[in-house]
């Protein structure tokens, strides 16, 4: 149910939507953030210090003491508990509206001698204020009031909304109905209501994310079997002898765990977790070659052009016999590549989104890799699998997740983790700038530029906007006018693929020494000389991607630098950005924003069908996580709780991100 059917007015509608809610549901789902309660004491027990509230009569006419030009205190006094007080309240100036006679409830800490230094007051009766109160996390321009007011109203179309919870399992666990739930999340009666309604919509939270997850993943990739694949391993091993460099303990166990799953007549679901330039392709790489010894085909998937040409070079330079397809090849080139894959005679392909058009057939494909997985949909994975016959499925991520939490993010799945860095590789010195501006860093920017290194500047915008970011086409334009002897390059989601290409191709000749940048640049992008990365608004950004991020400066042995501006003054995203100083490792940085932000922004599902946990604790919550995973397992075996069914349906047709 849309907001406009609940008759809200167009101007709190607009201030919704800049919260990202736009139905009913979604106003409900926006909970409290923290309580207030508001208790009466009477003035006998009062201490000095103590936060108090109470209702007066105001019987002393108000008057205006000014401190400064911007600054003032307005005094009167009140009779309440059969005393007289004094009340100070600062930067009130308007007098008429404490007229003599009038009762008046205040809010405000008692400074002993029958002083109350007020924070707030209103003309409401003080019985009608006590009790526990919400309070939200609101966009500029909307009130706590006014959220209430809305939340109130949404409550009396609670019938709308499908209760998906199976009777069985709210019984077996004597959690609340729906509507119970969400009357006593927003207006509950005591702490206790609080602490059950968070326990049953904690479970719903859960139990429908375990439901998606597992009908994605309930298909003949779990259920039926493959012809195992044969193929020669000497030749692996010398190819892996062979290699300029050793590969490190972690790499050559995933080789080995991943060509035992090829070998083997279970299909192959695995996903490869490390940190940027922990040695992935590598992994990849040999798996690409097992498969075509064993005369099937693979593709190798990548997000962008850029990222699958890289991985096309990379190929090429390990002699292996690789295609390139992308959208942008002229018609002959795509008809010569199509005509290889069809009939057999190109083994491997390196491509994009283009493989999962429907006249790309394969003569026989065994082997899937997927780079970056959370960037694919899950329809698009689903059609390039069916192009071949119990095709083997691999993964890759460099936002890895800790084991702990794994197995219910990721279900059955299996998981190779490769956590050493190559050797030589240092971690990127990261440094927490407080401000708006490159300034205090920019002489180090520059000399390091002098001696021929190049840098990476991030911005978490595009173009000007109305949340006061700053967007990389300013910070563009603004370079190239006061930095007259640098070479400055522009990159950003909107430009053309050609114009990407080209602005890439030049960053990697070395023609770009500075390159302004949206987050395109944190999938995949390998210059080595780039050791530098300034990220404007950095508390904007997640920590795993800013990881991700400030791991595109650290391509080489060379010491890569990161430096985080930010002009935040909150606390915690200062904390969160001073917590990248030390944490070096993706699985610790990982968990750290975990418990901070949930999974929601790390697996990419925030925009998906996939449910995110808003109240739901990784860290906290184990045992209600462990009892999901076997509930939705039952749910869809047994095929019969409809609402629950018909939620994960539309869920699947709308996730994105996730497999």
């Amino acid at each position: 149910m849309n907001l406009e059917e609940m008759k809200c007015t167009k101007r709190r509608i607009e201030l919704l939507n800049r919260m990202g809610i736009y139905s009913v549901e979604e106003l409900l789902r926006t909970y409290p953030t923290r309580y207030e309660t508001i208790q009466s004491t009477p003035f006998l027990e009062w201490k000095e210090n103590d936060m108090v509230c109470f209702e007066g009569l105001i019987c002393k006419q108000a008057y205006v003491v000014r401190l400064s030009k911007n600054r003032s205190m307005t005094k009167f006094k009140v009779i309440s508990w059969d005393e007289e007080l004094e009340i100070t309240l600062f930067n009130r100036p308007w007098v008429q509206q404490f007229k003599f006679g009038q009762r008046i409830t205040l809010f405000g800490q008692y400074q002993g001698n029958y002083k109350v230094r007020a924070n707030n007051y209103n003309f409401k009766p003080l019985k009608e204020q006590l009790g526990i109160h919400p309070v939200y996390s609101l966009t500029e321009g909307l009130k706590q009031s006014e959220m209430y007011s809305l939340i109130q109203k949404a409550l009396s179309y609670i019938n709308t909304i499908e209760d998906v919870i199976p009777e069985r399992y709210r019984l077996t666990y004597r959690l609340l109905t729906h509507e119970q739930a969400y009357t006593m999340i927003h207006v509950p009666k005591s702490q206790k209501e609080i602490e059950m309604a968070l326990r049953s919509l904690k479970y719903e939270e859960f139990l429908k994310f375990q439901c998606v997850m597992q009908a994605v993943q309930n298909t003949k990739l779990q259920t039926e079997f493959k012809i195992p694949k044969k193929f020669d391993e000497n030749k692996i091993e010398q190819w892996i002898q062979s290699l300029p460099y050793t590969l490190t303990h972690d790499q050559l166990s995933g080789i080995h765990e991943i060509l035992k799953d090829m070998k083997s007549r279970k299909i192959m679901f695995r996903l490869v977790q490390g940190d940027v330039g922990c040695g992935k392709t590598m992994v990849a790489i040999a798996s690409l070659y097992a498969c075509a010894l064993s005369g099937y085909q693979a593709v190798f998937l990548a997000p962008t052009e850029i990222l699958a040409k890289q991985h096309y070079l990379n190929l090429k330079e390990q002699n292996l016999p690789v295609s390139y397809y992308v959208s942008s090849l002229n018609s002959k080139t795509k008809k010569e590549v199509l005509d290889g894959l069809k009939d057999g005679s190109l083994p491997l392909v390196v491509g994009t989104h283009a493989l999962f058009q429907e006249n790309v057939e394969f003569n026989r494909l065994g082997l899937v890799i997927i780079d970056e997985q959370q960037r694919f949909g899950v329809k698009q994975r689903r059609s390039l699998l069916e192009k071949g016959q119990n095709v083997d499925f691999l993964m890759m991520s460099a936002t890895p997740i800790p084991r702990t939490y794994a197995h219910f993010l990721f279900g059955d799945m299996d998981i190779t983790n490769i956590k050493q860095m190559p050797p030589g590789r240092k971690p990127v010195c990261t440094r927490y700038i407080k401000g708006k501006s490159m300034a205090p860093v920019l002489p180090e920017i520059l000399e390091a530029i002098e001696k021929g290194k190049q840098c990476y500047v991030v911005c978490p915008s595009i173009e000007e906007n109305e949340m006061a970011m700053r967007d990389a086409t300013s910070i563009y334009n603004g370079m190239k006018k006061s930095l007259k002897n640098v070479r400055i390059g522009l990159l950003h989601g909107k430009l053309k693929k050609e114009e990407k290409e080209e602005v890439m191709n030049q960053f990697v000749k070395h023609e770009i020494d500075i390159l302004v940048s949206t987050t395109v640049i944190e999938v995949g992008i390998d210059v080595k000389n780039a050791t530098y990365m300034v990220i404007y608004d950095a508390h904007r950004f997640g920590l795993s991607t800013l990881h991700q991020l400030r791991g595109r400066c650290a391509r080489s042995n060379e010491q890569g630098h990161c430096f985080l501006l930010s002009s935040s003054s909150d606390e915690q995203a200062i904390k969160r950005l001073q917590m990248l100083e030390t944490l070096t490792d993706g699985f610790q940085v990982t968990e750290y924003d975990l418990q901070i932000r949930g999974p929601g922004d790390i697996l990419g599902i925030r925009q998906s069908g996939l449910p995110n946990f808003i109240l739901g604790d990784l860290n906290k919550d184990r045992a209600i996580m462990d009892v999901c995973i076997q509930d939705a397992r039952e749910i869809l075996e047994r095929n019969e709780d409809q609402n629950m069914l018909s939620f994960v349906h539309k869920a699947v047709e709308k996730a994105e991100y996730f497999d």
